[in-house]
């Protein structure tokens, strides 16, 4: 009686496992459909089930391989049945060169790892990383390991400078000719490339700063802030003492407002040297008593967001750049 409720348990349990392998895989005469899953690419189910990408689209009539979408069933030209993904990348196939992470829609933060399959001179591949206007944000070289002008796994941290707003973007990897150091093999997947959301920043101060919101003021700020009178030594402070200055002495008694159409650091001329972390500089009037001074709002990086990093307050007396 044991022996037999134990060999129903085992039924029962490789009937599980089988069901959920076909959850996601069913035979469909010399071949296998697949149901696209989250981070599917055409070059990785080449790979996984080791035929060919351009066999996948064919048997697809797929108009563009970068375009699959989640739930979609794929008719994979394999016979046998399906192969199991292994455990580490093996040679692929069907291109010189796969991208394997990240994957098509990812979005991306510095420094992104890129990993996948290449073969290529003196076993190793370009990587770069692109903004919206195709322009190259960042760029590093990556190892093949494997058997020296054979297809080979790599891993690569590449390191970019993340533009001032979230954009599409796109992840190249390429070999080099070693006859006339052209590019060779290029591969590539399109990412949304996370920025420092700079323009929300600047909505959200613009609103803070004319209703004269000390609440929503202070998580826009950097910890800490400092605050210079022109041509002066700056103090340092927190967001909280900072807050409360501004309310004391040049946000409350004043009406200001922030002037986007000027460039301030031209304004400024050579008169004022920023940090290198310094992104942008807001021109704003209507400080003070008397809302005839003037201030400039600077607008730092603080861990890849864009926050309000310091200001610098200048009387109406003290203008010399006008």
């Amino acid at each position: 009686m044991l022996h037999k409720r134990f060999w129903g348990l085992s039924v029962a349990a490789i009937i599980l496992i089988v069901s959920l392998f076909w959850a996601t895989t069913a035979f469909a005469g010399d071949g296998v459909i697949h149901v696209v899953r989250r981070g599917d690419t055409v070059g990785n189910l080449g790979w996984q089930y080791r035929v060919s990408s351009r066999a996948i689209v064919v048997a697809n009539r797929l108009a563009n391989p970068d375009l699959i979408y989640v739930g979609q069933r794929l008719v994979i030209p394999v016979r046998g049945g399906p192969t199991p993904r292994p455990p580490t990348p093996t040679p692929c196939p069907c291109e010189e060169i796969v991208i394997l992470s990240p994957a098509r829609g990812v979005t991306i933060t510095n420094p992104v790892t890129v990993t996948g399959l290449a073969a290529g001179f003196e076993q190793s591949v370009v990587i770069a990383v692109l903004d919206g206007s195709a322009g190259e944000i960042g760029r590093a070289y990556g190892v093949i390991e494997g058997e020296y002008g054979q297809q080979g796994p790599f891993t690569t941290a590449v390191p970019f400078t993340p533009p001032a707003n979230s954009q599409p973007g796109r992840i190249q990897v390429w070999s080099v000719s070693p006859r006339d150091g052209a590019i060779e093999h290029l591969s590539s997947v399109s990412v949304m490339v996370q920025g420092l959301e700079l323009d929300p920043l600047l909505s959200q101060l613009e609103r803070a700063v004319a209703a004269k919101d000390y609440a929503a003021l202070r998580p826009l700020m950097t910890d800490p802030f400092p605050l210079e009178r022109y041509r002066s030594q700056a103090i340092t402070l927190t967001p909280a003492q900072a807050v409360a200055q501004l309310q004391k002495d040049y946000l409350g008694p004043g009406a200001p407002r922030l002037d986007f159409s000027v460039d301030a650091r031209v304004l400024l001329g050579d008169r004022v040297k920023f940090a290198p972390d310094i992104l942008h500089v807001v021109y704003s009037v209507g400080w003070g008593p008397g809302r005839e001074d003037d201030a400039f709002l600077l607008i730092g990086d603080a861990a890849g967001r864009a926050r309000w990093a310091g200001m610098i307050y200048v009387p109406r007396g003290q203008v010399d750049y006008r």
